[in-house]
């Protein structure tokens, strides 16, 4: 067995070690962005969280009912309509343990699912639900060694369309209201790796899109470019670096946030942690 201290140990084998896992995803590389405290917990740790947030459980099944229409466009030529978006998506809170889900104020299982309803029918009177090109992957997973001194990445990109001259990555988020172009900025990190993984693979220049569905009482749905400029990335390689150090290094505290507290499910157990 290969341990830490073996010069020969190899950064994804240490990820494997600590995490069960020979990648770094930025869903973790986010997490420990936030909190490094509930990384320890979540990835480390690998604790059952108290509850969990309903909102983390809609977007699941939005993106699971997306996932589904471009899956049917692609296998069958044909879209879904709303009754079979709805039905994947109430496969996703069936599948749920519901004494676990907390809900927020003023919200509830009958205001999400009505909510989901006034969603997809924007997106499916929108142009993302027809897109132009031939569609080349949903959820895709891409893992490759990135960036030196670090483990493999790991991505899951939502939809890869192929065009003539591009290939365009896109990511669907959900968000209570529309993003300005200080919250794409803030979200780029995660197309920018994706990006790094996918030009690998691409012949082609890889064009990077956040399609942004809001959850409000009329849903929009506006696509957000990114631009792979070279200092953007090496920016997000270096910060990679040190999160991956600080992991590796054991370096984990609370970071106490009005926005994340609420929801999180460690928030009990983070109150007792002394060091």
């Amino acid at each position: 067995m290969i341990t830490l201290d073996q010069p020969a140990c190899s950064a994804s084998e240490i990820a494997k070690q600590l995490t069960g896992r020979n990648y770094l995803s930025w869903s973790a590389v986010s997490s420990y962005l936030k909190c490094p405290l509930r990384y320890q917990f979540h990835y480390l740790d690998q604790l059952p969280e108290a509850f969990v947030s309903s909102n983390l459980v809609f977007g699941s099944a939005v993106h699971a009912s997306l996932e589904a229409f471009f899956r049917e466009q692609l296998v069958a030529r044909q879209s879904l309509g709303i009754d079979a978006l709805m039905a994947v998506y109430h496969e996703t809170w069936i599948a749920t343990d519901l004494a676990n889900v907390r809900f927020g104020k003023d919200e509830s299982l009958i205001g999400h699912e009505q909510l989901a309803q006034r969603m997809f029918r924007a997106f499916l009177d929108s142009q993302v639900s027809r897109p132009d090109g031939s569609i080349l992957g949903i959820e895709e997973q891409l893992q490759a060694p990135v960036i030196d001194g670090c483990p493999d990445l790991q991505a899951r990109i939502d939809l890869m369309i192929e065009h003539p001259d591009s290939l365009v990555v896109t990511d669907f988020k959900t968000s209570r209201s529309r993003w300005s172009e200080n919250d794409a900025t803030a979200s780029e990190g995660q197309l920018l790796i994706y990006h790094e993984l996918v030009r690998e693979l691409a012949n082609k220049p890889v064009r990077l899109q956040f399609a942004v569905i809001t959850k409000t009482k009329e849903p929009t749905i506006e696509l957000k470019s990114i631009v792979p400029e070279s200092q953007k990335i090496e920016r997000i390689r270096r910060l990679i670096q040190n999160v991956w150090l600080g992991i590796k290094s054991g370096v984990f505290y609370p970071v106490p946030n009005v926005m994340n507290c609420p929801t999180c499910g460690y928030r009990d157990r983070c109150s007792r942690w002394v060091g």
